[in-house]
């Protein structure tokens, strides 16, 4: 039989040898999951720019759209067409 304490050390070995090499990451792995991570922020920077430039673009054609209804309805007004929006 053996004594407690030295069972308990033996159980603390075994159990600590697994807890300790499942800490230890692989540098490769890590390093492309840097990588990864990297790149998957740019690509989030690009999405927004391209959002921004839509939203600027959209802007630009609604100011656009307008400007010809109320170039239209104030020809209609002068003309007596009656113009259903």
């Amino acid at each position: 039989m053996v004594p407690a304490p030295r069972l308990r050390r033996i159980l603390g070995l075994a159990l600590l040898a697994p807890a300790l090499s499942g800490c230890v990451a692989n540098p490769k792995a890590e390093a492309a999951r840097q990588q990864e991570m990297q790149e998957l922020g740019d690509a989030v920077n690009q999405l927004r720019n391209e959002t921004a430039d839509l939203t600027n673009t959209l802007d630009s054609l609604r100011v656009a759209i307008a400007k010809q209804d109320t170039t239209i309805a104030r020809m209609a007004n002068v003309t007596g067409i009656v113009v259903v929006k």
